[in-house]
């Protein structure tokens, strides 16, 4: 590699100034004083009004010699005009200090600039100074110290410069002629270049770089790797600014009463690396595919897919050796959950692609995970940008356990606390509303700024839109397995509030967490947990197991209390004929025995438990799922069902093992199990069994107040 400069410059002008002996060799062309016209404009973006601008005669060697002419740019457009001006030579170096406007960011900046050309005047009289004039012209100096004549020096710096940034087919027109207002190709390869040297710099960042590559371009007309490397990386970071720029240049010549136009600067940059700008650019692309979504089984496998295009494509983006990569997007999961959710069990998918022939071959290895799992696989055209994808879906294996990693855990538990505040608060009320309990401050009627009732209807809509939240989330990864925890829960909360409130809305059918949702009639919401229950049915273990002990152990629900909830839901609907199989497949079980007591501490008989939060009652547990409500349950079922001597054997059952004594009849005698043993849902007993003595108002309890404040569409229960 060659040896480039370390040290930068102060100024181009030392450089300028270096050479006076006699016996260096120069151009051989002389000095030629007289009158010269001279105007033009100075962009970076134009310099504004009043930037200065100075005018210094050259020998043939580029040394200065004579008086230096000194004016100020006349608009905010960078224009100058200094007419005729004595000078002691054709040659010049003009150098300008200013303000600029940036194209990059939209702004007039907040320093100066120092921008220089030099020009053979006997050649022409307008002369525009920018970044391309200000880049080659250490190299014009030095080819000229090399013996080459100023239009020969000046062409093969020009080309030299164009070729460092692909650009060799606008060679022909000189930089000094190139204006961002002309709306041609000059233009669009004066933006590209100047918002390379922008592109995330400061101003004095900028006057540094602008001199890096003055000097680097020097030596022997190319520029370093590093160099490369920069451009490379500006290049890619402007990818997706191109529009921005052009509507910022139009937007500031609008203000000066101009309208100028930009050309497409897609074409002004070389995208691919192969030394050309533009070639990889390809308007109206066409592109097919056979399929643009691939499904496997749990086992992996292949497929093959036929692409139809107009254009080259990889399926790698174009590797440059100087810069970054172009962004791959791939396939971006839920950021909701981290990879800790659940602990990786398995390599996540893996697959190959190869692409050849305009054929997509795509191989998958089988799953090492328990849930379904995605990929996309993306073609790229030359410059790096995704033209077509092919999503890729392997099936988990059901086989592989769920296990939760320490953010899971932490999840799982917030989410089972929020469960129990809300089932605690709905029983606390509900005893004392039925009678179950006599609390000096819960009884029956409620009015709609109770505050009690309120706590309970807040407790269970906090924990249904925590769950909510889960189960959308979770939808979009491949823990979407992980859901039927969350949709469990929601499923009992919501048939519990059916009974309390009747009319509720559905968080998950929501766009968002801050939505109100609809209000829904009690048969729609049940109907939609009944279905919700149903897509989730072979997601829970044949086991007995405590529940609330721990965040495996919630997480892990027993099948039995997924067929609670779900029978329940059958008997809020008055169709206890489909309860019983799910009651009966608990009881054959033979999982549960009765034991004595009252369901308050965990038992032989536990399906679901619950610790109660203090604020609510302290020190108390609850078997908000029991074997003896299961029995109980299926006798009313039978009862309905004409069955009575069957519900008469399930209800002595648990009043010998609680020693309590019934009267024979039925309905009676479970309503006198159900106080006694304080199981809940005690409300929804005597409502089916039109029991309490309720008003007809009575039966549902009032909306809180403030839910009706902010969701005007729902409407008060009748008669509060």
């Amino acid at each position: 590699m060659k040896l480039k400069h370390l040290l930068i410059p102060v100024l181009v002008a030392v450089a300028l100034t270096g050479c006076s002996k006699d016996d260096e060799p120069g151009g051989g062309e002389k000095p030629q004083s007289g009158k010269y016209p001279l105007s033009g404009k100075v962009e970076k973006g134009p310099f504004v009004r009043g930037s200065s601008i100075s005018v210094q005669p050259l020998d043939e060697k580029m040394s200065a010699i004579g008086t230096v002419f000194n004016g100020e740019i006349r608009d905010d457009a960078g224009s100058f005009d200094l007419g005729q001006i004595e000078l002691a030579s054709q040659f010049v170096r003009i150098a300008t200090d200013g303000y600029y406007f940036n194209e990059v960011s939209g702004d007039l900046s907040t320093g100066q600039l120092h921008l220089i050309a030099l020009a053979d005047l006997s050649d022409r009289s307008t002369v525009n100074v920018n970044v391309l004039t200000h880049l080659k012209s250490a190299r014009i100096q030095n080819l000229m110290q090399s013996g080459k004549t100023f239009a020969e020096a000046d062409k093969q710096a020009q080309k030299e410069l164009f070729t460092q940034f692909g650009l060799q087919n606008y060679e022909s027109t000189p930089a000094e002629a190139m204006s961002i207002t002309s709306g041609n190709d000059g233009s669009g390869v004066l933006i590209a270049i100047s918002s390379l040297i922008l592109n995330d710099r400061s101003d004095a960042e900028i006057t540094q770089y602008l001199s890096s590559l003055s000097q680097d371009l020097a030596d022997d007309g190319t520029f370093t790797d590093d160099n490369k490397r920069t451009i490379s990386h500006d290049r890619y970071q402007l990818q997706n600014n191109l529009d921005n720029i052009s509507d910022n240049i139009k937007s500031r010549y609008n203000d000066l009463g101009q309208n100028v136009t930009v050309p497409d600067l897609r074409y002004f940059y070389d995208w691919n690396g192969d030394g050309i700008a533009g070639n990889e650019i390809v308007d109206n692309v066409e592109i097919s595919l056979s399929q643009e979504e691939v499904s496997f089984d749990k086992n992996g496998g292949s497929a093959t897919i036929q692409v139809t295009s107009n254009i080259p494509l990889s399926i790698e983006p174009y590797k440059d050796p100087f810069g970054d990569e172009p962004s791959n997007p791939g396939h971006v999961g839920d950021s909701f959950f981290s990879d800790d959710f659940i602990t990786n069990t398995g390599e996540p998918i893996k697959y190959s692609a190869t692409y050849e022939n305009n054929v997509l071959t795509i191989k998958v290895d089988k799953t090492q995970r328990h849930g379904t799992q995605s990929a996309n696989i993306y073609l790229y055209d030359l410059m790096g940008t995704v033209r077509a994808d092919v999503k890729v879906n392997l099936a988990g294996d059901p086989s592989i356990p769920l296990v939760l990693g320490e953010t899971g855990k932490t999840f799982v538990s917030a989410s089972f606390e929020y469960f129990a505040k809300s089932l605690s608060w709905m029983y606390y009320v509900e005893r004392g509303y039925t009678g179950m309990y006599q609390f000096y401050d819960v009884k029956c009627p409620m009015n709609v700024y109770d505050s009690y009732n309120s706590r309970a209807y807040n407790a269970a809509y906090s924990s249904i839109a925590f769950n909510a939240n889960a189960i959308k989330n979770l939808a979009t990864t491949e823990y979407a397995d992980a859901s039927a925890y969350f949709i469990l829960l929601n499923a009992i909360s919501y048939t519990e509030m059916v009974d309390k409130w009747g009319r509720i809305g559905i968080s998950e059918l929501t766009n968002d967490n801050y939505e109100i949702p609809r209000q829904e009639t009690a048969e729609t919401t049940l109907r939609y947990l009944e279905n919700s229950l149903d897509k989730i049915s072979s997601s829970f273990n044949e086991k007995k197991g405590l529940m609330g002990t721990s965040p495996d152990d919630a997480f892990d629900m027993p099948k039995d209390v997924w067929r609670l909830a779900k029978a329940n839901v059958y008997i809020a609907l008055n169709e206890p004929s489909n309860a019983i199989p799910y009651l009966q497949e608990i009881v054959d079980s033979h999982r549960y025995s009765l034991s004595s007591g009252n369901e308050y501490e965990a038992n032989s008989g536990t399906i679901l438990f619950v610790k109660v939060p203090d604020e609510v009652m302290q020190g108390h547990t609850l078997s908000y799922y029991s074997y003896a409500d299961v029995l109980l349950l299926l006798a009313e079922c039978n009862i309905a069902s004409g069955n009575a001597a069957k519900a008469t054997s399930l209800i002595n059952q648990v009043a010998k093992a609680k020693n309590i004594s019934v009267s024979g009849n039925a309905i009676t005698d479970i309503e006198t199990l159900r106080k006694q043993l304080f199981i809940p849902r005690y409300f929804a007993f005597q409502k089916r069994n039109n029991l309490g003595g309720y008003a007809s108002y009575q039966r549902l309890w009032p909306i809180p107040s403030d839910q009706i404040a902010m969701s005007p569409r729902w409407t008060q229960n009748p008669g509060y």
